[in-house]
């Protein structure tokens, strides 16, 4: 499958999306100390990092992700909301390769005093993203409250149980479940998240049935009200819930998103609400955005040549005809490849000047 534009087109698109929603944009800079990524290991999506030693004896890392680069620099009021979005280049391991890559990751953060029509901006900027690469997409939503309070629930087995979730894993965690004696109240909360999906309004009606405390009651309702706005935007029928992201607790602390795109194996995009990093750098309010990683499915965009009005076809005794042809067109504003090497051509043109032949277009 290939997407109708190519990386760059989409990259273009996608920055316009955020300035014209106000969003600042945050360069960063290709280096940081590796204790930044090393204390927060478990916030990247790749665990693998670059390191290196500077002049100074500094272990330092290229790096692999921008937004703990943002959060370490950029100024925080917690009673103003910032709004940010970058375009860099992150190094890492991209799906299903060995090697490490360049990257291009693009995103949004929005930082400060976060309240619920900035999570229904953010979530509905995640869409309009997601469908500017693709129009069949789909966001899966959760909400760290609703797992973590499922999971406090089955004491000191909450990690394996987990796991079972993270894996939508029923059967294996029912053999668990036999031999530890859960009860069936227990057993039916963790089978109703694992199953749950499709209509988020559905699922959410289903969820409310199996809540356990306060905590998973409460994540529910940030939920509801989160979806209720999304139909209102028409954009209900773009999202799925679903409780098996169970993402890590000591970072992310609200909402949590994947989205998918169809055609590409694996999730293109991820992101949430992450007030607990934040907070581990001493600042003070809340944080949630999102990361677009457009160079692991770079392989999916239209890769042919850039398209040009004229492209001029030449031989040995048409040199200079070409170039004086080629500054003509330039000069009046119209854009040009010559090629003169035999090759097949892999370019988009709206006329080709074979100067070995004519002119057709």
């Amino acid at each position: 499958m290939k997407f109708n534009l190519r990386e760059e087109e989409a990259l273009n698109l996608i920055t316009a999306l955020f300035e014209r929603r106000g969003f600042e944009r945050f360069k960063s800079g290709c280096f940081e100390e590796y204790s930044l990524y090393r204390e927060n290991e478990s916030f990247l999506v790749g665990k693998n990092v670059i390191t290196f030693t500077d002049l100074n004896g500094r272990l330092m890392a290229i790096r692999p992700d921008v937004t703990l680069s943002l959060i370490r620099r950029a100024e925080i009021d917690s009673s103003k909301t910032s709004k940010f979005f970058y375009n860099e280049r992150v190094y890492r391991r991209a799906a299903g390769v060995r090697d490490f890559k360049e990257i291009s990751q693009t995103g949004a953060e929005v930082v400060g005093k976060i309240d619920g029509v900035c999570e229904a901006e953010l979530v509905s900027l995640m869409c309009n993203t997601l469908g500017t690469i693709s129009e069949n997409y789909i966001l899966d939503i959760s909400h760290v409250g609703y797992t973590e309070g499922l999971l406090s629930e089955f004491g000191d087995r909450r990690e394996e149980v987990k796991e079972y979730l993270s894996r939508k894993d029923v059967h294996d965690f029912l053999k668990l479940s036999e031999s530890a004696g859960f009860g069936s109240r227990l057993v039916g909360a963790f089978t109703a998240a694992a199953e749950l999906g499709g209509n988020p309004e559905n699922a959410l009606k289903k969820a409310h049935k199996t809540v356990l405390n306060v905590q998973m009651k409460r994540a529910l309702e940030e939920l509801e009200l989160l979806v209720g706005r999304l139909n209102s935007l028409g954009l209900g029928d773009r999202i799925n819930i679903n409780f098996s992201m169970a993402n890590d607790a000591d970072y992310y602390s609200g909402l949590v998103f994947n989205g998918y795109i169809d055609g590409v194996p694996h999730c293109v995009l991820t992101g949430g609400r992450y007030d607990n990093l934040l907070h581990k750098f001493g600042k003070r309010g809340g944080a949630i955005g999102f990361a677009v990683y457009l160079g692991e499915i770079e392989r999916y965009f239209n890769c042919d040549d850039i398209a040009v009005d004229f492209l001029i076809i030449y031989g040995d005794d048409s040199e200079d005809r070409a170039l004086a042809l080629a500054q003509q067109y330039l000069s009046s504003g119209k854009s040009v490849r010559l090629n003169g090497d035999g090759s097949p051509v892999c370019c988009s043109a709206k006329s080709i000047i074979d100067l070995t032949e004519g002119v057709k277009g």
